[in-house]
């Protein structure tokens, strides 16, 4: 699929809206993980939120945890919704909203992605990749290909995390895309595959709450909105 249909929201996009559900806890492993601790090194107060949707494994038969999350990350990083912010960070990014975090060391791979069209869609970028001076690769997870669930109550999953802000600033947080492998409930159903994207944001300079809480109906909108053009670089693909 080209980055042009990418970028065009399309019928799955729509239903996407329509079918994803916005709710506030994030997954606790999030919240006690490497990435955590460098955004977040104070463990000041937090407001999380998530985007669910679950969509039938038959949907992405043959593809692996890595190349889902480098689908999503196309479409949410070089999709319709995202392209007026990605140019304004290409312009201001590095001087206004730079991501570092002290003590973080980057891969000796790590690149700079300043155009949607540089990010891969087969793969992730090694981690200390920064997306247009203001998001930062800090941490990816894959499980092992050949694992799957063995039974209802276990799951799998894969995910990677987009650090914004600084811990010497006032504003910072996490974006992480998480795909989880979800086995069939009975000998009759299929098994589903479920995305999230989870979201974490602080103010690491002070334990009060960031200047985001004062639009949060914006952030609401602009998740959904985000999440929708992810899930429609996966099923479009």
């Amino acid at each position: 699929m080209g980055f042009t249909s990418r970028v065009v929201p399309r019928g799955v996009f729509f239903q996407s809206l329509y079918r994803s559900s916005y709710t506030y806890p994030v997954g606790k492993d999030l919240l006690s993980s490497a990435t955590f601790n460098f955004i977040n090194p104070r463990h000041h107060i937090i407001n999380t939120d998530r985007v669910s949707q679950i969509i039938p494994a038959k949907s992405v038969a043959g593809l692996s945890d890595e190349e889902i999350l480098a689908l999503f990350t196309t479409g949410f990083f070089g999709g319709f919704i995202f392209r007026i912010e990605s140019w304004l960070l290409r312009v201001w990014g590095a001087r206004y909203l730079p991501a570092r975090y002290t003590g973080f060391r980057a891969d000796a791979q790590a690149v700079v992605v300043r155009r949607p069209t540089a990010i891969p869609s087969q793969r992730l970028l090694p981690i200390g990749s920064l997306f247009f001076s203001s998001f930062l690769l800090v941490d990816k997870h894959i499980s092992e290909p050949e694992k799957e669930p063995s039974s209802a109550d276990e799951t799998v999953n894969s995910y990677v995390d987009f650090g914004f802000g600084s811990d010497e600033a006032r504003f910072a947080g996490s974006h992480r895309f998480r795909v989880t492998r979800l086995p069939a409930a009975t000998e009759t159903t299929d098994a589903q595959v479920q995305i999230d994207l989870e979201h974490f944001r602080c103010n690491p300079q002070q334990n009060i709450p960031s200047l985001a809480e004062r639009i949060q109906w914006f952030h609401f909108l602009y998740a959904k909105l985000l999440f929708a053009n992810g899930i429609q670089a996966i099923l479009k693909r």
